[in-house]
């Protein structure tokens, strides 16, 4: 079969994605991006100078998809609480969707050795940190969340409980929904936060 050469390079970004998320950094070679598109590896570097700019595209790819999801939220007109809470569904959804690699591939491409990809993640994270701050924020002004809470936290938080849940969907095999307990960690999560 023969795809065009966008097609190739969605392609390339998946699999690469899904390698590093859940293979780790030291599997994320050309060679294996190949054998899992049944694809030599030279055919990789047809699309991409290196294995680094693989990466770069990567970040960028998630990256974005992961912020644009944040932004959707905050533009809803609901109180902090429920921004929250729709932050966290937005997160356990995509974490459904990329079967685990957003956010796992973020933290796994902190310990790169490639500078603009570290530096891009911490700014993806350093923005979806403020997002979730300002809102955390808010909400205590308001009196919607309990005072004494530290607003940085949250955003925190709420990844932790989908690496949670991404954890438990790899101990248990990979098998089923990634994010099953979505209920019980809204619960308390939410439940931590409220006033």
């Amino acid at each position: 079969m023969i795809l065009f050469m966008s097609e190739m390079k969605e392609k390339i970004l998946k699999v690469s994605a899904q390698i590093i998320a859940h293979e780790g950094l030291r599997m994320f070679t050309a060679k294996r991006v190949g054998e899992k598109l049944e694809v030599s590896d030279s055919a990789i570097f047809k699309h991409f100078p290196s294995m680094d700019s693989v990466a770069e595209e990567v970040v960028r790819k998630y990256g974005s998809e992961w912020l644009r999801r944040i932004e959707e939220v905050l533009h809803k007109g609901v109180g902090a609480l429920e921004k929250i809470e729709l932050i966290l569904e937005a997160q356990a959804d995509l974490a459904e969707e990329t079967k685990g690699v957003v956010p796992l591939l973020f933290f796994e491409l902190l310990r790169s050795g490639n500078r603009k990809v570290k530096r891009s993640v911490f700014e993806l994270l350093r923005i979806y940190l403020k997002r979730v701050r300002e809102v955390a924020e808010e909400g205590v002004k308001k009196g919607e969340l309990r005072r004494g809470i530290d607003p940085e936290e949250v955003g925190f938080a709420i990844v932790g409980f989908v690496q949670g849940e991404i954890l438990k969907w790899f101990v248990k095999g990979r098998k089923g929904k990634v994010v099953k307990g979505r209920k019980t960690v809204k619960e308390l999560l939410l439940e931590g936060l409220r006033a």
